[in-house]
């Protein structure tokens, strides 16, 4: 238990961030739309991109950096994959803004009513920048993994009222992809558990984490702390995946209900009232809008660390400072990202209030570079890991070149979908 808690960390704030809009909103949707056909394809993600997100304790462990000063060694144009991401951390942070804020939003619409989903945007980007600007890592990691287990625990309840019948298990193990699902089934690869380039994230955060607990540890027990508390965060991450897809089948399916527009947050909460009674209602919609505003924080803060740690890495410097914990966040570059991102992202929710479906675009749009994270990883933890101790196995690395092959083969199946309906809806009929 001693060396549980000691390694809990990053992997629960990568379970904070994995557990909000993909969990909450695609889940059940899932179930809502197409029954249990695609609990196979929420097991499969889990198992391809596992090692994606098992590379950054495992790269920081052998060589004391980031996975972004991996980046910079990267054979091609000098820092070309930095400066990818750091194109792709502006796109990302604007859209996820709009999309995680207006669903987190949602649930105070429903749960408290008054102003608009556009006023409560507003209102809660407001509570998340002063947070931000007195806000430490420290704090976090006892909040989100109480929030984390209360989640759980309300959702094992309710499957446990509700559970799918022995009929559907064949079904649920059965490979298929039902008609209309194709930008769904890419939502759910590509921010299920979350996006791959949230794997920087770790990096940063398991070096900050080493900083705010220096051990005397070597280090494979470094790593294997690191997996140990990738794992569990996962661990929870699959568990609530898989139960709120089942939901979503026993529950929403057959009475028509789809979680989507504005009333998402309502629809979302029959997953409770249906079987536990409404007294359900305020305990879920509070449970859910604290899960999703601890993803809100998570990710408003992820990118402008990222941002600042790429451009010290184009500089020539370390993604990490020696600075005091606390002082980079106080530096014109992390506010000028954030609150450049932020107002784009209201400003696109205010044209777009529908959560739900800006978090599928989102979803589908992080699917596409995933791919590329996905190998600047591989080869990082492959080619810069000198000990062969701290190399992946075999299995892994099987494991990894499969999943970043099934990724580009969905996100070309989504590109080539997405043209021809483009092309035909541009034909005269």
């Amino acid at each position: 238990m001693k060396r549980l808690l000691g390694a809990l960390g990053p992997g629960i704030l990568l379970a904070a961030t994995s557990v909000g809009a993909s969990h909450i909103l695609l889940s059940p949707e899932a179930g809502a739309r197409f029954g249990v056909d695609l609990v196979w394809l929420i097991v499969l993600v889990h198992v391809i991109k596992y090692p994606a997100f098992a590379f950054a304790p495992r790269y920081v462990a052998a060589q004391n950096e980031s996975l972004l000063d991996a980046y910079a060694h990267v054979p091609g144009p000098r820092n070309w994959a930095v400066w990818l991401g750091l194109g792709d951390m502006a796109l990302q942070a604007i859209g996820l803004i709009a999309a995680l804020v207006g669903l987190t939003a949602s649930f105070l619409v429903v749960a408290v009513g008054g102003p608009s989903l556009t006023v409560w945007s507003l209102l809660l980007t407001a509570v998340l920048l002063v947070l931000l600007r007195w806000g430490r890592y420290r704090s976090l990691r006892l909040v989100n993994l109480v929030l984390m287990l209360s989640l759980v625990l309300g959702t094992v309840i309710a499957f446990t009222a509700a559970p799918p019948s022995l009929d559907m298990v064949p079904q649920m193990l059965t490979p298929s992809f039902p008609a209309g699902s194709l930008l769904l089934v890419a939502a759910i690869l590509g921010f299920m558990p979350t996006s791959v380039g949230v794997s920087i994230w770790q990096s940063l955060w398991a070096l900050e984490h080493r900083r705010l607990r220096p051990d005397n540890a070597d280090k494979l027990e470094r790593l294997r702390n690191g997996l140990l508390d990738v794992r569990l965060g996962y661990g929870l991450s699959v568990l609530l995946a898989v139960l709120f897809v089942s939901l979503g089948a026993v529950l929403l399916a057959p009475r028509g209900l789809v979680p989507e527009g504005p009333e998402v947050a309502l629809t979302l909460s029959r997953l409770y009232t249906l079987v536990l009674g409404d007294w359900m209602q305020p305990v879920f919609l509070a449970m859910a809008f604290c899960a999703l505003f601890t993803t809100c924080y998570t990710m408003m803060d992820g990118f402008p660390r990222s941002f600042i740690a790429a451009l010290r890495v184009l500089r020539g410097d370390s993604a990490v400072s020696s600075e005091p914990h606390g002082a980079p966040l106080l530096g014109r570059p992390y506010w000028v990202f954030l609150l450049s991102t932020t107002f784009l992202g209201m400003a696109i929710l205010a044209l777009a209030p529908d959560p739900a479906l800006l978090v599928k675009i989102v979803g589908a749009f992080g699917l596409l570079l995933s791919p590329v994270y996905y190998a600047l990883n591989l080869w990082a933890v492959t080619r810069r890991i000198e000990d062969p101790r701290l190399r992946p196995d075999g299995v892994i690395v099987t494991v990894a070149m499969a999943g970043i092959v099934f990724m580009v083969l969905i996100a070309g199946l989504l590109l080539w979908t997405t043209w021809v309906e483009a092309t035909s809806a541009s034909l005269p009929t």
